[in-house]
């Protein structure tokens, strides 16, 4: 059975209509920082970043990298960190309650300036602190990673600064 010149063009087409998106969500993807070849594995992290548009930082995270981590100093001093490491992110601080140790800040998304709400806190442990944090979009239902990214990048300057 031979194809049509006019029925190669519309598969063409279709496939095209197809594949760019596809290609688009995964370039997207991977600029997030979405590790899709790590734990929980390919399609479950697809189902995270294109069904929810909130990440956490947690003791017990679905994602590994989003692991929160401890730190030996008192919950006070890495708190009284958080508004430079935060600044230098870019991300414009709402508030600061010294007293919940909480921060909240608005990163605002590379591209189209979608704003994500993030929220720091800082606890204390027994012989230790710890943070626990969340970045969730105003608009729509699926992020493509993106509060992940903002969490992961977080997470990486807290590291730097020594804590």
């Amino acid at each position: 059975m031979q194809i049509t010149k006019t029925k190669q063009r519309v598969l063409m087409f279709l496939w095209l209509i197809i594949s760019i998106p596809v290609i688009v969500t995964l370039l997207i993807l991977m600029s997030n920082q979405a590790n899709l070849s790590q734990a929980p594995g390919l399609l479950p992290r697809l189902k995270i970043f294109t069904t929810t548009n909130r990440a956490e930082v947690s003791r017990e995270p679905v994602l590994a990298e989003l692991q929160s981590p401890q730190f030996k100093q008192t919950a006070d001093k890495v708190f009284a960190a958080l508004p430079a490491i935060v600044e230098s992110l870019g991300w414009e601080i709402k508030e600061i309650n010294e007293d919940k140790l909480r921060l909240r800040a608005v990163v605002s998304t590379p591209l189209w300036k979608f704003k994500d709400d993030v929220v720091i806190n800082v606890l204390a442990g027994a012989d230790h602190s710890y943070l626990l944090a969340s970045s969730q979009s105003r608009i729509g239902r699926a992020d493509l990673a993106a509060n992940s990214r903002h969490l992961q990048v977080l997470l990486e300057k807290l590291r730097h600064a020594g804590l």
